[in-house]
């Protein structure tokens, strides 16, 4: 089995270049929940089939699933994960091992600023949910102004892009984004993702490793942003075989919509976790 979509078009693989993440595969909202909480997801690089024995019909608006869950529960994101790696073994390249530390640098800084925000964006300082995570891309989405960097090796810090009214390009909305979730307590990694036209970043928001749970998240984010065609997050499999999920939360959307989980962009990939770790 393969990891899967909520009430998404039939898709295929968007990770063609990486070693570790398990692409996605459209289902009906139905077969989602059931399938999601019984699979044992298998890493593959092709372009998967589509498994819900409805292919081109779920390609047109009239036989399209959508659902609308009544159930508005907002369930708690799970906890930091554990990475495994080898770092006595590994020697990063000069450009990434200098990425990494800028990311981690913009990230980390202004604390009593981010704090601050996060509380003006959701009234609380501590119990946060994904709820309270979406209620933060809503906001910087919706107030966020792109700016083209030409200086693209400069960083600037979270709360620096914070006070000048979210103005940035996709690194620096990488970057006050991760600061934001970090600072309710939440985990996430950048990707850079470049093709034969030109590079992106986007954060990922890790949402756990337990099926079950990951499925209640995904159920609410199916129930509040119901004009999503799809919901796309990604799979990192460990050594012991367990399944990290990670939700994107670019600003990219579907059907014209910004909203987590949005469609990825489509390139060879690069991952900085926050603690250093560096996926090529």
């Amino acid at each position: 089995m393969s990891f899967i979509i909520l009430f998404a078009l039939a898709s295929g693989c968007i990770y063609p270049d990486a070693t570790d993440k398990i692409p996605v595969a459209g289902l009906n909202s139905e077969d989602f929940i059931k399938d999601l909480q019984n699979s044992t997801p298998n890493r593959t690089d092709n372009p998967l089939p589509d498994e819900t024995g409805l292919g081109e019909q779920n390609k047109t608006e009239e036989n399209k699933s959508t659902a609308y869950l009544t159930d508005s529960r907002s369930p708690k994101i799970p906890e930091v994960p554990t990475y495994h790696e080898e770092k006595t073994n590994v020697v990063y390249p000069r450009e990434y091992r200098l990425l990494s530390i800028n990311f981690q640098r913009g990230i980390g800084s202004g604390n009593e600023k981010i704090e601050s925000e996060v509380f003006n964006i959701t009234g609380k300082t501590s119990g946060y949910n994904i709820k309270d995570a979406c209620d933060v891309f809503d906001y910087v989405n919706q107030h966020w102004e792109y700016r083209y960097e030409k200086n693209g090796e400069f960083f600037f810090d979270a709360s620096q892009t914070i006070n000048e009214g979210y103005k940035g390009d996709c690194d620096d909305y990488s970057i006050v984004m991760s600061a934001l979730l970090k600072n309710m307590g939440f985990n996430t990694r950048v990707v850079t993702a470049t093709n034969e036209s030109y590079g992106h970043a986007y954060p990922e928001l890790y949402i756990g490793d337990n099926n079950e749970n990951t499925s209640e998240i995904l159920r609410y984010l199916q129930s509040r942003y119901y004009y999503a065609e799809n919901i796309w997050y990604s799979g990192r499999e460990l050594k012991d075989g367990k399944i990290q999920y990670w939700l994107n939360f670019d600003w990219s959307g579907s059907n014209g919509y910004r909203h987590p989980g949005g469609i990825y962009f489509k390139g060879a990939e690069i991952i900085y976790y926050p603690n250093g770790l560096i996926e090529l």
